[in-house]
C-alpha cells in the first residue's frame, strides 16, 4: 500500500473518531444528568437541587447531634 494513501485512511479514520467523540459529548451534556430517584433528565447545573428536592426521595435529611448520629 501506498505510503500516501495509508496516511490519508489513517487521518479520515482519525478525524471521524474525534468528530464522533465532541458528538457523543454535546449530545449527552445537552440531554443533561438523571435523577436517581425519579430517573427524569435535568440540565447538570440543577441535578443536585433536584436530587434534594425529589418527591421520590425518601431520605431523612434532618440535622441531628452527635449522640443521635449514630
Amino acid at each position: 500500500m501506498d505510503k500516501k494513501l495509508q496516511t490519508t485512511i489513517t487521518i479520515v479514520v482519525a478525524i471521524l473518531l474525534v468528530g464522533g467523540g465532541v458528538f457523543f459529548g454535546i449530545s449527552q451534556a445537552k440531554k443533561g444528568a438523571k435523577c436517581p430517584f425519579c430517573g427524569k433528565y435535568y440540565p447538570h447545573a440543577n441535578i443536585m437541587g433536584h436530587k434534594l428536592r425529589c418527591p421520590q426521595n425518601d431520605t431523612d435529611l434532618t440535622p441531628r447531634s452527635g449522640k443521635e448520629a449514630k
